[in-house]
């Protein structure tokens, strides 16, 4: 069945001399793995430097429902990065949000607005001058409404306990040891009400940027199994400081 497809690049393996395989987010079909041709010359060059990582393609394929692996021909870009891969520091971010985003969509249903949140979010960053060094907080903080875990900060009262587990404030330490408390806690709140739009106003030190992204990443864990342990976490960390 012949359709096109909108889709974000989120990593791309070396499958064969001749072959690659390239997983991608798509607007209509979610998570989709496929055969891509490396090529040679000229045009092989071209191709692999269009497929990085966080690329925003179209193309049309014949779908197959059965496939494991779909094939990938002729594609177009669709957003036309002009810093995130020239930037190292923009380019770094990329890096980590592209490994993360693997091990979070992986059994992805279709999503029109998970999607849409990505690549809106990847235009604001390509283009910002200012804040680079808290946005994959933003992104993170940002993405939790989308997957469903945002945290019930309704009827938080100074002194409560954040439970990760169930993503709720509550009076009284929980049975477990995944929760936050204190001032830890309470920046909870603060963090969800973060966005693109107001995050100039949060200005973090190294070492509280750190702790937060360690605490979403581990909330993220908790729900998500498998998204901690990023490869690219400590040269983030160590570009960040």
């Amino acid at each position: 069945m012949n359709e096109k497809i909108r889709g974000i690049v989120l990593d791309v393996t070396r499958h064969s001399d001749r072959l690659s395989i390239v997983t991608l987010y798509t607007r209509s079909r979610g998570r989709l793995a496929f055969l891509s041709p490396v090529g040679s010359g000229k045009a092989g060059r071209l191709r692999q430097a269009r497929l990085q990582p966080l690329a925003v393609i179209e193309a049309d394929i014949n779908f197959k429902m059965n496939a494991e692996l779909q094939k990938l021909g002729v594609f177009a870009l669709e957003e036309v990065w002009c810093d995130i891969y020239f930037n190292p520091l923009k380019s770094m971010v990329g890096i980590f949000l592209s490994e993360f985003m693997t091990r979070l969509l992986r059994a992805t249903m279709p999503d029109e607005t998970l999607w849409d949140y990505i690549v809106n979010s990847l235009r604001y960053f390509d283009k910002t001058t200012g804040g680079m060094a808290d946005f994959h907080i933003v992104f993170l903080s940002s993405l939790l409404p989308f997957v469903g875990i945002q945290p019930d900060a309704s009827d938080y009262e100074r002194g409560d306990f954040f439970d990760m587990q169930s993503g709720r404030f509550i009076c009284e330490r929980p049975p477990h040891s995944d929760f936050l408390e204190g001032e830890e806690a309470a920046f909870v709140v603060k963090l969800c009400k973060l966005n693109f739009s107001n995050a100039a106003v949060m200005r973090l030190d190294r070492g509280l940027r750190q702790r937060i992204l360690n605490g979403l990443l581990r909330y993220y864990d908790i729900h998500f199994p498998g998204t901690s342990g990023l490869r690219s976490l400590p040269v983030l960390t160590e570009i960040m400081s």
